[in-house]
Parts: C-alpha cells; structure tokens; sequence
C-alpha cells in the first residue's frame, strides 16, 4: 500500500479549497436569502485564508514554483481591478 506523502496531501487540500470556493462563490452569487449570503461570504473568506496557508506551505518547500511577474503585468492586472471597481461603482448608484 503507498502512503500519502505531505505535498501529496497538501496538493489533495489546495485543490479541494479552490472547489470549495467555487461552490462558496456560486452560492453567494445565486442566493437571495441574505443571511444565509453572509454566512457563506464569511465561509469563503476563511476558504480563502487556509488556501493562502497552505499554497504558502507548498511554495516554501519548493513544491509549487512561482514565476515572478512582471512589473507591466501588474500594472495592467490593477488597471483591470479598479475598472472592474469603476464598474460596480457605477451599477451601484
């Protein structure tokens, strides 16, 4: 019988993280009951805070490699937020 070793587990937690943030994300967008949205919001945000821990975890093993981005890339990835904020702003009022 082969164990699990730790990056095989830590793989099989980062990626049912980001599911259960899908799934958080599609409930929040679908739902109209409010309470039962901010318990959910609430929900995906500490989904969000283990995914960061644990892809933390693989990054400083050196188990999941990051390339380093671009100073253009993130000039442009921010322009895109705040327009993405413009829009929902503008929606908003």
């Amino acid at each position: 019988m082969k164990t699990l070793s730790d990056r095989d587990i830590a793989f099989s937690l980062l990626n049912s993280l980001k599911l259960q943030a899908t799934a958080l994300t599609n409930l929040v967008l679908e739902s109209t009951n409010n309470a039962l949205r901010r318990e959910a919001m609430s929900v995906l945000t500490r989904v969000f805070d283990h995914q960061k821990q644990i892809f933390d975890f693989l990054s400083q093993k050196g188990w999941y490699p990051v390339e380093m981005a671009k100073q253009e890339d993130i000039t442009k990835a921010q322009r895109d937020v705040q327009t993405i904020q413009n829009n929902i702003q503008m929606v908003s009022m």
